[in-house]
């Protein structure tokens, strides 16, 4: 199952002898060839990073079951809702700059939005109270010019319930902070995270649409991957429809959880669970999930599903050590427990 390539960026520095992530990296590589067996995932990528190194990245099976291509360094995969992580840091480099602040209400940014009350830190957490996607609406037909023309698929629908009173995972409400998005940059939400966020960590291999270098998309079957149905995820711009490579990725976690692209303070807000109304905490910052382990550490972690694709992010912050599994198959059955067995293994 595994490609002959293993690229180990295990780079020496004078100063301090480097750790041998030999041991973790053996452990890490037959978890996921077992979870590649057993889900029967036709291709996958996995990228560890430490620090501001990426000390192990590996690639395993085909990105098309037809001509047997093997997976590369450089393909791209369907990511869902791990999009949502990048849009939140467009989001907080908007409030770095002082350009947005979340608790505004988002009538200051879109003041024909019916729902202007809620705030852009209920949006980010899921405090909003606006639906997620409907009945037949996951696989999408209909095309949408950019993040704000995409409102018009619910913003016309009442809210569940009052902002703020209760958690509610909602992509559309992810579609409200990119339109935001386009309103204060005044560019397309695709051109404005170029700017902000693809730019300047040389994330050139992430778009918002598939090209020749994407793997193919297969779904679960009855009796293994089948090619997944078209979609198309111009209504879920900010939410779910990155296609990107397991590097690039490894660029967002390790900017995420340390260096200057975020301030400490920022990531504060990201990574501290919001509460609603009544004080009872959601386990939710802004985008990232909030959560301990066996041993008291604290880890943030967020997936993505959607037809075509699966991918899972963990990241403990403090220790900064991430960890990122992007395949291939839509909904294959892993979740942070796996993504989190591999990056105990290269704790201090």
């Amino acid at each position: 199952m595994r490609n002959a390539v293993v690229i180990l960026f295990l780079v020496a520095c004078a100063s301090a002898p480097q750790r041998d992530f030999t041991p973790a990296i053996a452990a890490s590589r037959a978890e996921v060839e077992a979870l590649m067996a057993k889900e029967k995932i036709p291709g996958a990528a996995v990228v560890v990073t430490v620090g501001d190194r990426i000390v192990w990245q590996e690639t395993y099976g085909v990105t098309n079951l037809d001509t047997k291509t093997p997976v590369r360094t450089e393909t791209r995969f369907r990511v869902g809702s791990l999009t949502k992580l990048i849009t939140a840091t467009v989001l907080m480099r908007l409030v770095e700059q002082g350009r947005v602040r979340l608790d505004d209400p988002v009538s200051r940014y879109l003041p024909d939005f019916p729902h202007g009350a809620i705030t852009l830190r209920q949006l980010a957490g899921h405090l909003s109270g606006i639906r997620h996607y409907g009945q037949g609406e996951f696989i999408n037909s209909t095309h949408y010019a950019n993040a704000t023309d995409s409102l018009r698929k619910f913003a016309a629908d009442p809210l569940l319930f009052l902002p703020g009173e209760k958690y509610f995972y909602s992509s559309y409400a992810y579609n409200v902070i990119g339109a935001v998005i386009e309103r204060v940059t005044g560019k397309s939400f695709d051109a404005a995270v170029k700017v902000l966020v693809f730019d300047p960590l040389r994330m050139s291999q992430t778009s918002f649409a598939g090209d020749a270098s994407a793997a193919a998309f297969y779904d679960k079957g009855t009796s293994g991957p089948q090619p997944a149905p078209p979609v198309d995820l111009s209504d879920r711009l900010p939410a779910g429809a990155v296609v990107m490579t397991a590097r690039d990725m490894a660029r967002l976690l390790m900017a995420t959880s340390g260096g200057r692209f975020l301030s400490d303070a920022a990531r504060a807000t990201m990574f501290t669970s919001q509460k609603t109304s009544d004080g009872k905490e959601t386990g939710v910052g802004i985008a990232w999930r909030v959560a301990v382990d066996g041993q008291g550490r604290t880890f943030i972690h967020h997936g993505g599903a959607v037809t075509g694709g699966r991918a899972m992010v963990v990241v403990y912050p403090r220790e900064r050590v991430a960890v990122a599994i992007v395949t291939n198959l839509g909904f294959a059955a892993f979740n942070e427990k796996e993504a989190g067995s591999i990056a105990r293994r290269f704790l201090d």
